[in-house]
Order: structure tokens, then sequence, then C-alpha cells
């Protein structure tokens, strides 16, 4: 591993949830040097990890206070100005949360050397309310109080404000109806919530809410501070409300100094809106009048994003009948819903795809259709690493968008080729001179058929099964070579010449021949 400098490699420390006995904490880690291989990262903490209950990263072993992690196989790597994320369930000790100090990154003690660690805000280690936790036992039913000497009477009144978002600001933001409560109010500081209920119509997905307000807020819960700048807020979801439902109002709470005397205005809200179906009724479902089966170039769609194991040899090839890429390259496959599936047609399609990550401003990834998400009726199945690259794998289902492209030449695919290689003709092992069958990857554009050309030009139509192969259904049998025309979905056409498709050899063809960039 390169030497590295403090300013190459960034940390933070942010509790995302907390309860009775435990939290939720990540460790975020953003490269702003050259690309990092093969990193580990040391840090010191009295709490203890969960063993079962971390992701993005394995324990190697902890020694005293001292922990030493190593990267999953997704994030072995982290590229320039690139980032990832530890996310770990823990315990408290004595009842508080004990920060990760002495943060190390590094392959050996050679080479290891001191890395920069942001200070967590107060707001991003005592939040006051958790959201839903997937692992039962570590629900809490209470919420977490805050004490101090500023801590509200219980016997404060609460006073309330409905507040609708600025005519200014109508055009530019999105509809809602935006609330300020004053829960209490001391004189030296008080406590009040906003509450937003979203009347778009759709979701809105990873919002912010600006407002005004000349009082210095303190301490929040369910929602973070992005920008205080003279009295003018910003305001970022948490991660467990990331999303607001249609017609569903979401709360976030603070504190802050002095009396109030002028409440928050100018509300302003901004986000991405989706208008996919609602988790519980995007699975099992066969129509979605939202999609067409046939996909479109650069159109822009949206849907549900969820992940599976997609290194499971037991899972099998998939619907595509693609081999199962290396470990190194699984976050470049996914499996698409059951209506742009289209009999197979989406095998081998290339998506780009942008999630709640890229919405923070990281770069959309590029993977490849390798299998049917047959319970789902919009969106993808990621493979968990790929599901990485767009969301934090706790959130388990999050809003995407996603469209069709075609990769330039040097783009790799999970299965070693690059695209200006050509299309790959996969031979089938079972296939013989009356059973002449192959299976086509490495194409830029979805295929649309395939036909043999005969000796004197007339086409023969291999027909298309819904596991990706593509059969001739001759009724003589053939031997040897035989010239191809593939063509797109697009009417794009290629003629691969001298393929054998009837002689048993499960080894791949490269043709040489690509789909023209559209």
């Amino acid at each position: 591993m390169e030497v590295l400098t403090q300013d190459l490699i960034r940390t933070n420390f942010v509790v995302q949830t907390d309860w009775d006995q435990g939290f939720t904490g990540i460790i975020e880690l953003e490269n702003t040097g050259d690309s990092l291989a093969d990193w580990t990262i040391e840090f010191e903490s009295q709490f203890e990890i969960y063993p079962d209950q971390i992701w993005g990263a394995e324990i190697v072993s902890r020694e005293g206070d001292r922990y030493t992690l190593k990267p999953v196989d997704y994030n072995q790597t982290i590229g320039s100005q690139q980032s990832t994320d530890i996310y770990f369930n823990a315990n408290k000790i004595n009842g508080e949360i004990i920060q990760p100090q002495a943060i190390r990154l590094g392959s050996d003690d050679d080479v290891m050397k001191a890395v920069e660690q942001i200070e967590p805000d107060a707001t991003e280690v005592t939040p006051v309310s958790e959201p839903e936790i997937s692992e039962p036992e570590l629900v809490s039913t209470a919420p977490i109080t805050n004490a101090g000497d500023n801590s509200p009477p219980e016997e404060s009144p609460a006073t309330e404000a409905n507040i609708e978002p600025s005519p200014e600001n109508s055009q530019d933001t999105l509809s809602a109806d935006v609330d300020f409560t004053l829960v209490s109010d001391w004189g030296s500081g008080f406590q009040g919530s906003i509450s937003i209920t979203n009347t778009t119509g759709g979701n809105i997905d990873s919002w912010n809410l600006e407002f005004d307000f000349p009082n210095q807020i303190d301490n929040i819960w369910d929602a973070e501070i992005e920008q205080n700048q003279a009295g003018s807020y910003v305001i970022g979801n948490a991660a467990w409300n990331r999303e607001i439902a249609a017609g569903e109002t979401i709360t976030f709470g603070f504190t802050g100094s002095d009396s109030v005397t002028v409440e928050p205005q100018n509300f302003a809200l901004e986000g991405s809106t989706f208008n996919s179906p609602s988790t519980s009724d995007s699975i099992y479902t066969y129509s979605n009048s939202a999609l067409s089966p046939e996909l479109e170039l650069s159109r822009e769609y949206q849907g549900r994003a969820t992940f599976y194991d997609a290194g499971n040899p037991a899972g099998g090839k998939g619907n595509s009948g693609f081999d199962v890429p290396a470990q190194s390259e699984l976050h470049k496959v996914v499996a698409i819903n059951n209506i742009q599936w289209n009999g197979s047609e989406a095998s081998g399609a290339f998506m780009e795809v942008s999630g709640p990550k890229q919405r923070e401003g990281a770069a959309p990834i590029i993977v490849q259709v390798t299998d049917q998400l047959v319970e789902r009726a919009d969106g993808l199945d990621m493979s968990a690493e790929a599901f990485a690259k767009v969301a934090n794998p706790v959130d388990g289902i999050v809003n995407i968008e996603y469209q069709l492209v075609g990769p330039a030449d040097d783009y790799v695919t999970a299965y070693g080729y690059s695209i200006g290689q050509g299309i790959v003709v996969e031979g089938i092992a079972d296939s013989n001179p009356w059973y002449p069958t192959l299976r086509l990857n490495n194409h830029r554009y979805p295929v649309e058929s395939v036909e043999l050309i005969e000796a004197d030009g007339d086409l023969i139509g291999l027909e298309r099964g819904s596991d990706n192969r593509f059969v001739l259904n001759e009724t003589a049998a053939i031997y040897g070579a035989q010239d191809l025309l593939v063509t797109d979905i697009f009417g794009q056409q290629v003629t691969l010449d001298d393929v054998n498709i009837s002689n048993g050899s499960s080894a791949d063809t490269v043709t040489g021949e690509q789909f023209a960039m559209i």
C-alpha cells in the first residue's frame, strides 16, 4: 500500500440510530487522493461491535479496545474522489455512545499513517428518536430525551403555527404543508418541531428544507443541519426518513437558544420525486401501467431497488444464463423487473443507475442485466455490491433512477470482455447438429433477433427462449460453422461469420463485431 498523508483520507463518525442499550454507527471514508486498494482501518473504542451486524467491512482482530477491520469485496478499492461507509451495531458504555478514537488507515505498521478524523457534531451523536430497526431486539419503545441546564420544563405550554411554503418560491419547490410547533419556551431556550406533509401526489426522496429563523438551533433529531448562514437554515433528511410517501407526514425536533419571538418562515422544500409503486404494492405484481416491456434508449425510469447475493452459486446463473461473475466484478450485475425483462430481451442490457448516493453527489454506475426480478413489476434487484454503490445497505429498499445506455468501447463487463472486443457468442454444452443453439453476451444494446444466413442468402430465424437461448428449430441437422445476422432493438445489424453453434462446446467465441454507438 502506498504511504498516506493526512490530507488524502478523511474519516467521519456518525450515529445513525440509537436505542436504550446500543446504536448504529457509521464510519465514513472519503479518498481525496489516488486510488486506494487493499486497505485496512484501525481504531480504538470500548464498545462491542456485534460480529454479525457489520456492513462494508469485516473484523480482522480486536486487541483490548483496538479494532482492525478490512474491506469486503465490493469496496476493496476506494477510487480517487470516492467514498465508502462502514456500518455497524454496537453497545453503549454506561448508557453513553463511545466514539472511535485514533483512527488509522493502512495495511501494515510500516506504512500506517494517521488520517484526519472529522469530529461529529452533537447533532450527529445525540439523536432523540430512532427509526424502525430490522433486528427486533434492537428496537426501543421510548425516545431519548435531552438533558442539561437548558432542558425544557415539563409544564411548559405548547404553541403551534401552520406555515405554508412562501409563494415566491412555490414554482421552484415541492408541494408540501410545513407546520412549526413551539413545544416549550423557557426564556433562555426552547424546544420546537417541524412537520412536513407530502402533497405532491408522488414520493419525495432525499429532501431538504430551507427556512429563515433567527434563533440558534443547538440540537436536532430526525434530521441534520446542512447549513446555517446568519439564520438561513438548510435542514436535510436523516437516513431513516429520507423518503416521504404521498400523503405522509414526517416530523423532526430541535432545541435552541433564547426565547422564540419570530417563528421559522420562508419555507422551501426540495428533493427528488418518484411515482414508483410503494414497497408493498410492487411485490408479487405482474403489471405496471408506467412501464412498457420494450426498453427505450436514455429514457429515465423510476423504481425500487433491493439487493441479493449475486455471488452465491447455489442461486444458479440467473435467467440470462450467464455465468456467475468473479467476486471482484459482482458490482456490475443486476436483475430487472418482470415487465422490462420482456421474455429475456433485456438480457445483457446495460443500465446507468442512480440512487440516494448519486443524489448526494456520487457518479452514476453502469450495470448489466443478468437475471429477471420475477416477483416485482418495477425497478431492479441489484447485487449487494452494486446496491452499496447507490445506497447504504442498511436501507434495504430505495428509490432509484435507471436508463438504458450503450457503453463505450473501453467499458469492461463483469465477464472480463471490453465492449470494443465485440459480441461474444457463448457456446452451450448440450448443443448438437439436431439442437443448434447459442447465447449472446457483450452486445452494446439488447438483441432483438438472431437469424441463420443460408448459402443462398435466405434467413432462418432462431427462436428465443426465456433463458436467453437462441435455438434453430430445423428438421435437418446442420454441421460446421455458420454465418449469423444479429439485430438489436434499434434495428442495427451485424454479421457474425463462421460461428459453430452445433459442436457441443461451451467455449466463448469473441467475434470482433459490435453494434455502433447511437
